[in-house]
């Protein structure tokens, strides 16, 4: 994971500009649970989450993840979607903040909004197949 960050891993880190309620009266639609499903399993992953972290993070489809930011915190976990609520939850073993996040399609980016207070929480920018 490390290597993928100094191989050149340069995203411009942006955040948000919506809360979950803008993003909505902006006429952008939730993901179902089989869409993001499909968009995010065996992928490797480039986004951005609050106060300027980059990072890229490996979606299993066994339901593991690990990732590294652009500061060098590196963290495993498990996610997974839960098909009745359309959320996605991603829990941690070390420093990462544990999430349960609805997901909504902003400009072919995956905006996630924290499922409790509505703001926004993580962006999936790029997205890959991932390479074993």
């Amino acid at each position: 994971m490390k290597a993928i960050l100094k191989a050149g891993f340069n995203l411009e880190y942006t955040g948000s500009s919506f809360t979950e309620k803008e993003a909505i009266e902006n006429g952008f639609l939730q993901l179902t649970a089989k869409e993001l499903f499909s968009r995010i399993t065996n992928k490797t992953i480039y986004g951005d989450y609050p106060m300027g972290y980059t990072f890229v993070t490996e979606i299993y489809e066994n339901g593991k993840a690990e990732g590294v930011n652009n500061v060098g915190s590196q963290d495993y976990g498990n996610w997974r979607i839960d098909f009745e609520k359309n959320t996605l939850q991603l829990e941690w073993e070390n420093s990462w903040i544990n999430t349960i996040t609805r997901a909504y399609d902003v400009n072919g980016n995956i905006e996630f909004y924290d499922s409790d207070t509505g703001n926004w929480r993580t962006t999936f920018k790029l997205f890959e197949s991932r390479k074993d």
